[in-house]
């Protein structure tokens, strides 16, 4: 309170007078700085104190010497504070996964991969894909994450995130889980994720070439692209990331804005549907925008027009016909992840430029309605992945009746175990 008088009796006389002191006092300086630094309404005010006639009073004269040195060493402290939050956002964020890069100069040997069940109750066909995996990349190590350990991972990984841990437990739709797990453990852990309906073909130590492996800290590939030409129905972009592989060093910023828009988007979702996170029924579109290749696409463009400066769009690389680093991003082309596919100028999986090859089981479509999106084209699918779905749909309610009658005559047939129910981790995206 003392101070608060002695600061008021001080600067009674108005604004003008004290600016016209200093242009008296200080012919050189600019009429604009003698506003800053003396006028008595400005934070910069005490330095004017010094250029100012002190009061006889001895007492009133320390006061304000102390009051001077106070306001001082709290202006250096404040400017130490600026300073050193700025390099830390620097050093954080450009480039985006420096810190990462350095802390983890090689991608982690870990593969990836969910399912409901371990791998000893898979389909014979599920089975020899993750063997494919394991057979060629012996160096890595592989995981399975099932409907309850992927809750427990959930839980120990991301304490810390509040948010995550709560929506990923109340969801329930299967496929909305796999995609959201395979995003938090290449961000907590790294590694490769791959889904259970895919065949590695060759060894992911070789999927970086080697001008690339010292800045290369996130691999993403090309699902399609239509080069200029029209979408098919089930494409809401022009050019689309695949989600069934991914490589990446833990820590990754476009895992971070991925993760975060998908948390949007849920609640978008659900408050569109006027639901609970845990009743969310997506239509097909609404898995691929809201978690899926669609929403991962739009998030790595995102980061990219960060990092880079400019607006990235699917423009920049259409037509990829060579891996390309953008920023510490590695975008593999059409073949690389996409072999076998009747669009995109997708090549055969025997050629030397496949990496993965997707076996499109897709049996969550059949699930998820099909309805037209407004983003979406009008040519027809090539590949009859959209009709294929409702003849999955329709095999499967058949096999589980068929089930359900080989269990009341008491016939028990191998590969139709029981399995507690719960929510799926099929993890096969397309």
């Amino acid at each position: 309170m003392v101070l608060t008088r002695l600061w008021a009796a001080r600067f009674e006389q108005p604004d003008s007078l004290h600016v016209e002191e200093c242009k008296h006092r200080f012919p050189s300086m600019p009429p604009s700085l003698c506003s800053v630094f003396f006028s008595p309404l400005s934070f910069m005010s005490p330095l004017a104190m010094a250029a100012w006639t002190p009061p006889s009073d001895p007492k009133t004269n320390r006061l304000l010497f102390l009051y001077c040195v106070i306001s001082t060493l709290f202006c250096f402290r404040f400017i130490h504070v600026a300073k050193h939050n700025f390099d830390f956002c620097n050093q954080a964020f450009v480039p985006l996964a420096q810190n990462a890069s350095l802390a983890n100069p090689q991608f982690p040997r870990k593969i990836w991969q969910t399912s409901k069940m371990s791998p000893a109750g898979l389909e014979a066909d599920d089975r020899k894909s993750i063997l494919s995996w394991v057979k060629i990349n012996q160096k890595h190590r592989y995981e399975i994450i099932t409907q309850y350990s992927a809750e427990s991972y959930v839980r120990d990984k991301f304490a810390h995130w509040h948010d995550i841990a709560e929506i990923f437990m109340d969801l329930q739709d299967p496929i909305l889980r796999a995609d959201l797990i395979r995003y938090l453990v290449l961000l907590a852990d790294g590694g490769v994720y791959s889904d259970i309906d895919t065949m590695s073909l060759k060894p992911i130590d070789d999927w970086v070439p080697s001008a690339y492996t010292k800045d290369a800290n996130l691999v993403v590939g090309i699902e399609y692209d239509t080069l200029g030409g029209g979408r098919w129905v089930d494409w809401t972009l022009d050019l689309q990331f695949a989600t069934w592989a991914i490589l990446a060093k833990p820590g990754h910023l476009f895992l971070e804005i991925t993760i975060e828009r998908v948390i949007e988007r849920l609640r978008k979702l659900a408050l569109k549907q006027e639901r609970a996170i845990s009743q969310i029924k997506p239509s097909f579109h609404e898995v691929l925008d809201t978690t899926g290749p669609a929403l991962f696409t739009q998030a790595v463009f995102e980061g990219l027009s960060y990092t880079t400066g400019t607006n990235f769009t699917a423009l920049n690389i259409s037509g990829l016909t060579e891996p390309k680093l953008v920023g510490d991003v590695l975008i593999l082309p059409i073949n690389a992840f996409g072999s076998g596919q009747a669009h995109s100028n997708s090549g055969s999986p025997e050629s030397d430029s496949a990496l993965v090859q997707h076996l499109f089981k897709g049996s969550w479509k059949g699930n998820h309605k099909f309805e037209e999106h407004k983003d979406s084209g009008k040519v027809a699918r090539g590949n009859g992945e959209i009709e294929r779905a409702e003849g999955d749909r329709k095999e499967s309610e058949k096999a589980e009746q068929d089930k359900k009658s080989l269990a009341k005559a008491g016939e028990h047939k191998k590969g139709f175990e029981r399995i507690e129910e719960g929510p799926d981790l099929t993890g096969e995206d397309d």
